[in-house]
């Protein structure tokens, strides 16, 4: 085991494991707890996707891409407890870390699964959601997505209010530049992108401006760097990834710089890159770059931490 401590902003592992019939203790995928033993502590943001537009991705209806792979996850955590536990504030995080147990933190991209509700976010924080974006891959009643020049709708102020008030952090990864914006006008809390890079070195809609990446850490939220290369350009790799890193701390300041994989959502990760375990090599190779234990810290795991 090494001596990093490692917290990933966004992980689509619940909906592979269900998807492929594989446990989380030792799978196929880039996530599982025997991948995690290559850290001195661990804390996971597992994400529940609307998959909204991609209806014949699987037969079910947009809530139960929630409800399926969260009852599955539920049963994989309660299987493994004596190297997992579910997490939904720093004080717990902690306790599971300090344990040597990884913590699970779950998060929404995709409001469809709970019919785009503002009403009903109050259950999913009793559920133990700490986190959630307002749009995926297609406009919906609350904002526009990152393709969309679509802003916040009314009922997606409220949706933006009511997660405030429960204490979920809203996630700005997929929204559109407007809804974005329309955000940052009336948000009281930090928010994050919890999985996007910087659009000055990838022209994707996926990324942030260096203007979107300043409002952010303006908040007191972070931004997490993706290893998906189509949001980081041609042959990626760790180069890339350094690139990419620089602009944000640059940009947003050391503080506000935290890591957001996409593990599980993406077909390819950035060269030096097979599944988790790949932190570990850009952990070194950022070390080898000049990059203090001080800062990697930051970025490996005090930063998101901050946040709950």
């Amino acid at each position: 085991m090494s001596k990093i401590r490692l917290f990933d902003g966004h992980c689509d592992t619940a909906f592979m494991l269900w998807q492929q019939n594989q446990t989380l203790l030792q799978n196929t995928c880039h996530v599982d707890l025997v991948k995690a033993r290559a850290f001195h502590a661990y804390a996971q943001v597992f994400a529940f996707c609307s998959y909204a537009g991609m209806t014949d991705l699987m037969p079910c209806t947009q809530e139960e891409y929630l409800t399926i792979p969260l009852s599955l996850l539920r049963e994989e955590v309660e299987r493994n407890g004596d190297a997992i536990g579910f997490a939904a504030n720093a004080e717990r995080i902690k306790e599971l870390n300090d344990q040597g147990k990884a913590a699970a933190l779950l998060s929404v991209e995709g409001p469809e699964v709970i019919g785009c509700d503002p009403e009903r976010l109050a259950q999913l924080r009793e559920q133990g959601f700490c986190m959630t974006t307002l749009t995926w891959n297609a406009d919906n009643a609350l904002a526009g997505y990152h393709s969309s020049d679509r802003g916040l709708t009314d009922r997606g102020r409220a949706f933006v209010k009511a997660a405030e008030e429960n204490n979920i952090l809203i996630d700005v990864s997929h929204l559109s530049k407007s809804s974005f914006w329309d955000i940052v006008d009336i948000t009281t809390n930090p928010i994050l992108a919890s999985h996007s890079n910087c659009r000055a070195w990838c022209d994707h809609s996926r990324n942030l401006t260096d203007d979107q990446l300043r409002a952010i850490a303006e908040t007191g939220g972070t931004v997490g760097l993706n290893l998906y290369p189509p949001f980081l350009g041609e042959n990626a790799d760790f180069d890339t990834l350094q690139l990419h890193l620089e602009r944000m701390l640059i940009i947003c300041g050391v503080t506000h710089v935290a890591l957001g994989g996409d593990l599980d959502g993406c077909d390819v990760l950035a060269k030096g890159f097979h599944d988790l375990t790949g932190y570990v090599g850009f952990y070194e190779f950022l070390k080898s770059k000049g990059y203090s234990d001080d800062l990697l810290n930051l970025i490996f795991y005090d930063n998101l931490y901050r946040l709950f």
